[in-house]
């Protein structure tokens, strides 16, 4: 299977690589004269990290390869491990003892820059990087100025100049995007489209923070018909296909902090026959998304972007999102929708949710905001009534405990896994109340706490109008949990910090109490808390001398 030909795509004329720069013993001595720079910790550390994701979320099909701390070591360590075994009349260089295949299989591992070095180790070395299945480019400086953006934009050129792989498996570029770098940009398409990319990224934000419509890059046309793509990912470019979309092979797809279309997103499913995930983050512009296609098993929605129109344009738009995805199997909406209210019109097939996301409300009248937050969640809880996997976050919980004391039931559910991602402060106690009795058939119930769910969205007006008790709560409660009776077995806390006294230990106690079939209550301890031993000490101690109504139920600790 070929590429597509650049000549066949709307006349569309190829950027010439070739312009940019030559191959060359300068150009890659530039290379590694750009690699030796200087790099402050803070971006060092965010492009190992970055990298890292890349490498973990996209595996080859290879062993795993050895670690650099295991090939790095020094000479005594090394004669120390060569010497308990036969050797002729010399050190043996294990690394030069394997195949090439292998030794670019352990680069492509590497963040470029440290493959492109190992080009000074050896004249077999000099070119070895140039055939790695993997490049990768992160820069993110927003207070650098042009020249050293610019000096990055010719590091990714001049790379894929010298780049000699006869199939490129991932290209991801994120850094400061500014309009002067389009062509350039467009060479690095059009060179990792002639190798044969399955998965291209192209993650680009603005040194200003914002970056307007006229600013963003333009996908260029060719890469709408692709056979080979397998993964396609683009934050902040304008995503405007002239034709239509072949995307043969696609299994995922991530467009973020981009103006959709409800045409442009048909013409992508329709050209997408094989797609299993798709994720959208910080869009606008769509106010019908129908997922008809078959494959399509994952739906991500993350945020609703109000940038482009200013913040004004909160409190005047009040339209709303609706959703037909009848052959989805997992659904995550998260982040800020401002006041894009989501319907779910058709989520039949769904087993596992997440809602993770809060509402914007503009009204003078406090009361107004949650009423109009009450109907928002009551609808989304009533469409996903029936999965069997339920995420919830602060947001969602705190709406909960306004209903619950206004008297209002959370809707009926047949979840089993529920995961409450949620510090456990006094305004979401009633509204996790509220879900137990409103899950009867319960089985795992997962607390934890992840960065994004450590906000109060309204306690402020919460703590005038309703008086929640937090530390005396759930001894006073007196409701009946048919899930904590029947079918409750396991109970998992996670990313939590376990103060002596804190509410952590109140529902802790409670659910053991309660959890008449409880098998196992596993606690996880942040990592960083665990050169504390005493602290710690004094919490299993603690959480041990509850009372357990459940004969069977052990407590365990993680860290």
């Amino acid at each position: 299977m070929s590429s597509p030909s650049p000549s066949s795509r709307n006349s569309y004329t190829p950027p010439n690589i070739a312009e940019t720069d030559n191959d060359s013993p300068q150009t890659l001595d530039s290379l590694n004269h750009y690699c030796d720079s200087p790099t402050t910790p803070e971006s060092e550390n965010d492009s190992n990290q970055t990298h890292t994701e890349w490498s973990q979320d996209h595996r080859t099909n290879y062993d795993s390869p050895t670690t650099t701390s295991e090939t790095d070591n020094d000479d005594d360590d090394y004669e120390d491990r060569s010497s308990k075994r036969p050797r002729k009349n010399s050190t043996v260089d294990e690394l030069s003892t394997l195949p090439d295949s292998l030794l670019i299989s352990i680069l492509s591992f590497l963040p470029i820059q440290y493959a492109i070095r190992t080009s000074v180790l050896s004249k077999r070395w000099r070119f070895l990087w140039t055939c790695v299945q993997s490049l990768f480019f992160y820069y993110r400086h927003c207070y650098d100025d042009g020249d050293k953006i610019r000096d990055f934009v010719s590091f990714v050129t001049k790379t894929l100049v010298l780049y000699n792989g006869s199939r490129l498996q991932k290209f991801w570029v994120d850094f400061d995007y500014e309009s002067r770098f389009a062509h350039n940009v467009n060479v690095w398409i059009f060179r990792a489209i002639s190798k044969g990319t399955e998965q291209i990224r192209l993650e680009f934000c603005s040194a200003e923070g914002y970056l307007g419509e006229n600013d963003r890059f333009v996908l260029p046309q060719i890469l709408y018909n692709n056979s080979f793509f397998r993964e396609l990912g683009f934050s902040l470019c304008i995503v405007k296909p002239k034709e239509v979309v072949s995307w043969n092979s696609l299994k995922k797809l991530s467009i973020g902090y981009v103006n959709l279309s409800e045409d442009v997103i048909q013409n992508i499913l329709s050209g997408s026959p094989v797609l299993e995930t798709l994720e959208l983050y910080d869009f606008y512009g769509l106010d019908r998304l129908r997922v008809d296609n078959v494959n399509l098993k994952r739906l991500i929605l993350r945020g609703y972007w109000f940038f482009d129109y200013g913040f004004d344009a909160i409190e005047e738009d009040c339209s709303g999102l609706k959703i037909w995805a009848p052959h989805v199997r997992s659904l995550e909406i998260s982040g800020c929708f401002g006041r894009k209210n989501c319907w779910l019109e058709d989520v039949s097939s769904l087993v596992d949710a997440t809602l993770n996301c809060f509402f914007i409300s503009c009204a003078d009248d406090c009361n107004d905001d949650y009423e109009w937050f009450q109907y928002i969640l009551r609808g989304l809880l009533e469409s996903l009534g029936h999965v069997k996997n339920l995420t919830l976050g602060t947001w969602a919980l705190q709406v909960l405990s306004i209903m619950e004391a206004k008297g209002l039931c959370s809707p009926r559910s047949k979840c089993e896994y529920l995961t409450l991602d949620t510090p456990l402060e006094g305004s979401v106690l009633p509204g996790i109340a509220s879900l137990l009795e409103s899950s009867p058939f319960l089985e795992t119930l997962v607390i934890t706490m992840s960065s994004s769910s450590n906000r109060e969205y309204f306690w402020g007006k919460l703590i005038e109008l309703y008086d929640f008790n937090g530390e005396q709560y759930w001894t006073s409660q007196k409701k009946t949990f048919k899930c904590l009776m029947m079918h409750l077995k396991t109970i998992k806390f996670a990313n939590f910090t376990w103060n002596y006294c804190d509410l952590n230990f109140s529902f802790a106690q409670f659910l053991l109490k309660n959890a008449r079939v409880l098998q196992k209550m596993i606690v996880y301890t942040r990592w960083e808390h665990a050169k504390k031993p005493k602290k710690l000490s004094q919490a299993d101690q603690k959480l041990l001398s509850f009372p357990r109504s459940s004969p069977n139920a052990v407590v365990e600790f993680c860290v």
